[in-house]
């Protein structure tokens, strides 16, 4: 740039000398040090501006200049959402100015360019070689556009979200510091948002699809901000919002649930767009890393509980997210130090009350104390490392299964509870194929205890798992059936073996008798129908005899539940192995 700017001086100083002549070197020092000034390091058009401002005056007389005016336009782009078309008056002398204009355009492509307006001074006319120097003039002034408009644009790519046009996750972050500075940022709350089931979007209309439709999330949501409210993109389909607290509630309104339209193959398609939704009121003298954390950690509490999509942050959060952060930390040396142990919850027959398989339940015991499973499962489960866990299960299932047998103790079938992140594997039929043969266990002990299907994304990876358990001897079956919103079409469309109705069915019959009837005609209709596909069906958390006896009287053919045997360490266990494997239950509860 610098030499670019010595080349057109050079240029600009034989011009000089043959409109000026002895006044030369006054006017060369003058358009030098209009220029050595613009070189300065402005970050922004208008500073640039500014400086032409207060520097013309100094160099007006070369030209008799009567008036300067500048056109700037820049296309919108996803760094420049809004764009630019502004014009600014650069100069303008007292002596007045005569029209028309000289008018001279810079083009540097079809998104940015520039129109410079020159008006000689009142009963002036302007030379030839004086038309050139403003010519040259224009040209040297859109060099100094350009490069400010370069400097922008690299700052503006190391805030910006460069998908969307949002600020990125340092954007945001510097925006917080700034308004922390500024003593402002008490009077913000922080959202965090999660966008639901956004895989479906992706699947429904593709991965480039899916990007458009986050660009015009994006675009809804920050025509709804005032000026001073941002919006940030953390990477995927999270997004944080820093608004006023008096407007983030009807903010979120707007923002948690649109309809964004795209066109898909000649024809528009409109999705709703809903968001889990974590909110924090910030508090005086918070960075923002705190902030955004704290509203994070309310978002993957509401995510967690499955009741509602939007909760405000509170103290316990915080302190069980700590909690949940500990037990990421834990898990892999409790693992390698066997912390963790396998007891057996027994499942009957109804016909006969005999023992006919059982569950294997995971506990760990931390410093000889047990670990709730509820506050380990969740966590590892979000985080992936639960397969780790289920297949550590699976090891510890077949060394006690190979163990009894050489024992002369007949095992029963047992299921392994396995969670819906394996399926991401596609190799996991093979993995599991490999365990029960490194442990010569036969297929017909073990079942593959599928969890929560409602939120399995890929449905034929979903089949193929199966099918080839089927294949190779080894039952399957799906947990809490009735729950999720596809509860039917697996039951249609999956070979699994074995069905587990979920507890709620028998809690719910507890309840007013107009809820008792309509669970006991959904329970009665579900046995039907798993019977008639040549399924097996079983009850879980039956607790009472009078539950028993009702699933007796529609072919319900095994139940699980406290009323028969708590979940057993292995030692309890083994011992109904050994005897006469026959419940006696009172028929009096």
């Amino acid at each position: 740039m610098y030499s670019v700017c010595f080349a057109l001086c050079t240029d600009m100083k034989q011009a000089l000398n043959e409109v000026i002549g002895m006044d030369m070197n006054f006017h060369v020092k003058s358009y030098q040090q209009l220029f050595d000034s613009l070189q300065k390091n402005v970050k922004t058009v208008d500073d640039l501006i500014r400086l032409l401002q207060d520097q013309m005056q100094k160099v007006a007389r070369v030209f008799s200049l009567g008036k300067f005016e500048l056109r700037f336009y820049a296309a919108k782009s996803v760094m420049d959402p809004n764009g630019q078309d502004d014009c600014y008056l650069i100069y303008e002398s007292e002596k007045g100015f005569d029209a028309p204009p000289c008018e001279e355009k810079v083009q540097m492509d079809e998104n940015c360019s520039a129109v410079f307006y020159f008006y000689p001074e009142k009963d002036t006319a302007w030379t030839q070689p004086q038309a050139e120097m403003l010519q040259f003039l224009s040209h040297q002034v859109f060099l100094m556009l350009e490069r400010v408009k370069l400097v922008q644009l690299l700052r503006c790519i190391s805030v910006t979200d460069l998908l969307t046009g949002a600020l990125n996750t340092r954007g945001i972050n510097e925006t917080g510091g700034k308004l922390l500075a500024q003593g402002k940022l008490k009077d913000y709350a922080c959202a965090f948002m999660n966008i639901k089931n956004f895989n479906y979007i992706n699947r429904a209309v593709g991965a480039r699809k899916g990007d458009v439709v986050l660009r015009e999330f994006v675009r809804l949501s920050q025509n709804m901000l005032e000026k001073d409210e941002f919006f940030a993109r953390m990477g995927g389909d999270n997004f944080v919002l820093l608004a006023k607290k008096e407007h983030m509630g009807n903010l979120l309104k707007k923002i948690g649930n649109q309809y964004v339209t795209v066109s898909n193959e000649d024809k528009q398609i409109t999705f709703d767009v809903r968001s889990r939704i974590g909110v924090y009121d910030i508090r005086e003298n918070q960075n923002t890393g705190e902030v955004i954390n704290a509203a994070s950690t309310a978002m993957h509490v509401a995510k967690m509980s499955g009741k509602t999509d939007m909760l405000h942050f509170d103290d316990t959060m915080l302190e069980k997210a700590l909690r949940q952060k500990e037990v990421s930390q834990m898990f892999p040396n409790a693992l390698e130090n066997q912390e963790f142990e396998v007891f057996y919850q027994p499942k009957v027959t109804l016909s006969d009350n005999q023992l006919c398989g059982c569950e294997a339940l995971v506990r760990w015991f931390r410093n000889g104390v047990m670990v709730p499973p509820m506050d380990f499962i969740p966590v590892l489960e979000r985080e992936g490392s639960v397969c780790k866990l289920d297949f550590y299960v699976l090891e510890r299932v077949c060394q006690n299964i190979q163990d009894w047998l050489s024992r002369g103790i007949e095992p029963v079938r047992i299921s392994v509870n396995f969670s819906k992140m394996h399926l991401k594997n596609p190799n996991l039929a093979e993995e599991i194929l490999a365990v029960l043969k490194k442990y010569n266990v036969s297929a017909k002990y073990i079942e593959v205890e599928l969890t929560e299907m409602s939120g399995y994304e890929s449905y034929e990876t979903l089949l193929r798992f199966v099918q080839t358990m089927h294949e190779n001897g080894v039952s399957t079956s799906i947990d809490d059936f009735g729950t999720g919103y596809s509860s039917l079409n697996l039951l249609k469309d999956l070979n699994v073996d074995i069905i587990k109705l979920d507890k709620s069915f028998l809690n719910n019959m507890e309840k007013q008798e107009k809820h008792r009837k309509n669970d006991v005609i959904v329970i009665k209709n579900i046995v039907n129908m798993v019977n008639d596909l040549d399924m097996e069906v079983i009850a879980e958390g039956v607790e009472t005899q009078k539950q028993a006896e009702f699933l007796r009287g529609i072919n319900c053919c095994m139940a699980q539940g406290f009323l028969f045997d708590r979940p057993l360490p292995h030692d309890e266990y083994e011992k109904r192995l050994s005897g006469d494997h026959v419940y006696h239950i009172s028929e009096t509860e």
